[in-house]
Formats: structure tokens, sequence, C-alpha cells
């Protein structure tokens, strides 16, 4: 099969593209819609480290934020939030939706809070930044000057963003997907037929020339004449020119 050959193909089955096109965009967008989908709201928190750090290269700053990113995540963090909040969420829930990842070009550790309510996500991610920046601070008091490592929160927004279900990328994608698909499946059907409808077939299938082919005729039905045509009427004659010719025969 040519490309020419599967471009028509897909062109004259256009309607079975568009078809699955729309079924699909219609499903995807029922699908983020319904009462089980529970949305995902994400709200982020940057707290800024000082101290030593400033006078690491990047690999040891990386050395450094590492492990302060890792001791945010915390059952006990997450048990003071939720006794700050009374947030009605299991610590190991709100373990399993934090996350926290150093940024070590800035000395910074970004905090990242999942939730279905992005209000509470939002003071959840404040939470968390603040009891630990607290808890950090106090245990790097009883430490030289040049050797603390003092983390702030910095006042950015954290406003909740959506993360799912993001409907504006779902349903175009689905609706792509199914055209997709549904050329796959026509190109398929396609190449997996082997019945003779031209001449072209005929040479490649049997190998074989093509002497000549029957036209495809189609019968019309015949439409009634318009008119009907008439028949000349017999000429009148006079009663002389009716004997004439009795006297011409007695002459």
């Amino acid at each position: 099969m040519t490309g020419g050959e599967a471009l028509r193909a897909l062109r004259d089955r256009w309607w079975i593209l568009v078809a699955a096109g729309l079924l699909a965009t219609f499903a995807a967008f029922v699908t983020v819609h319904l009462p089980w989908v529970e949305p995902r709201w994400r709200s982020s928190v940057l707290m800024q480290a000082t101290g030593r750090l400033d006078y690491g290269n990047f690999l040891a700053l990386e050395k450094e934020l590492r492990p302060l990113a890792e001791q945010v995540l915390q059952l006990d963090i997450m048990r003071e939030v939720d006794q700050n909040l009374h947030t009605d969420i299991a610590p190991e829930t709100m373990l399993s939706h934090t996350r926290a990842e150093p940024v070590v070009d800035s000395d910074q550790i970004r905090i990242d809070v999942d939730d279905s309510d992005a209000t509470r996500a939002e003071q959840i991610s404040l939470a968390i930044a603040d009891v630990y920046t607290q808890q950090h601070n106090a245990a790097e008091q009883g430490k030289l000057r040049e050797e603390r490592v003092i983390l702030s929160t910095l006042d950015r927004p954290n406003q909740a963003i959506l993360i799912w279900p993001q409907t504006a990328i779902i349903v175009p994608a689905a609706g792509l997907l199914g055209v997709l698909v549904a050329g796959m499946v026509v190109l398929v059907m396609m190449y997996l037929d082997d019945a003779i409808r031209s001449p072209a077939d005929v040479q490649r299938y049997l190998d074989l020339p093509v002497l000549g082919a029957v036209p495809r005729f189609r019968i019309r039905a015949q439409r009634p004449a318009a008119s009907t045509a008439r028949l000349p009427e017999p000429e009148s004659r006079s009663p002389t020119d009716m004997e004439a010719p009795t006297s011409a025969a007695r002459t």
C-alpha cells in the first residue's frame, strides 16, 4: 500500500475519523466531570537557607540541602500541622501528599502539597514550612554561628493550581488520539482487504496485464414524451376535384 493509496483511503473515509474524534472528545469530557473524579490542587512554598551554605560550592550546597529537604517529610511535623489546622486528615495521608525538593541554584527548598481543596492545600503548605523552620532553627541555636543553617519561609504567593484533571489538555488530546486510532484501523482494514476493485489491483495481485475493462452501465428509466405527435389530417377535397378524374377518364 503506497502513501497515495493510504491518503486516498483516509480521505474517502473521513467521516469515520471525524466520528471517532468527536466520540473520544465527548467521552473524555464526560469522564473528567464524573462525580467520583477527585480534583487535585497543588500549593508550593519556598524556604530560603542562609548560613554556611553561602560559602560552599555547588556540590556542597546540594549535599547540604538534600538532607534538609528530606527532614521536612516527617510524621511528627504532619501531626503538629494537623493539630494547628484541625484538618481531620491522617498524618500518613498528609505525608503522602507532600513533597520537598532542594533548589540548589538559589539555596532554597520547595514544599509541594496536593489536596482536593485548594484553600486547604495553601494552608497546609504554609503550616508545614512554618513548623519545620521553627524546629530546625531552634535546633541550630546550639551550634557555632559559622556552622548554622537558618531557614526562613519566603513571602511568595502560594496560590494552589489545579493539576488534575486538566480538561483543557485532556479533552483535545483524547480527540486527537481518537482520530489517530481510527486512521490506523482504516489503514489496517485496507491493508487486509484483498478485493480487486481497479486495474491496478489486477496487476498487483494477479501479476497479469489488463487487456480491457467492461464499463459499468446504469439503466435509466425512460421518461414519457412531452407531447404526442399528431398525424396529418387528410386534405378535404371539393366536389369539383373529385369529379375531375372521372371526366378525364371518360375522355
